[in-house]
């Protein structure tokens, strides 16, 4: 099953969140030895998109919190290094274009395969893990939509 667009979102937000998170605190504590900052947010930004990858299969935390994997096309477990030449990938367009790639990916997305850029040059996908709850997604409204009324 094709994961929804907001569970990529909140999978990339939590993973970019907690690196995020790390380099705020390393650059308060940069006073203390002059390297800190940089030793701490080179080994937050390598833990947290990538290290998890040598854990689990095709997944970071972000990815597992919102039970979605990235998988080959045939649906078999992707290799170590084209899941992070992926990342890699993503990551220097998202931050080399102020995100306006990630604009761009949105639109890409929306074709029925649920494929991005990064995806189609890698040759994989991402996929929903959770079983489909069987409820009538209503005009394909998101559930944090119909929790507020919408």
């Amino acid at each position: 099953m094709i994961p929804s667009f907001e569970k990529r979102v909140r999978a990339f937000a939590i993973d970019t969140s907690g690196v995020t998170l790390f380099v705020i605190i390393s650059w308060a504590l940069g006073d203390i030895f002059l390297a800190l900052p940089y030793i701490v947010s080179g080994a937050a930004f390598l833990g947290f998109y990538f290290v998890p990858y040598l854990f689990s299969k095709g997944q970071t935390f972000g990815k597992r919190i919102q039970k979605i994997k990235v998988v080959n096309l045939d649906g078999s477990d992707v290799d170590l290094w084209r899941v992070i030449l992926r990342d890699l990938f993503k990551l220097a367009l998202s931050i080399g274009t102020f995100s306006i790639y990630m604009i761009v990916s949105f639109f890409i997305l929306s074709d029925k395969s649920g494929r991005t850029i990064h995806d189609y040059i890698f040759k994989t996908k991402v996929v929903d893990l959770e079983k489909p709850t069987g409820k009538n997604t209503f005009m394909n409204k998101t559930e944090s939509m119909r929790k507020r009324g919408f």
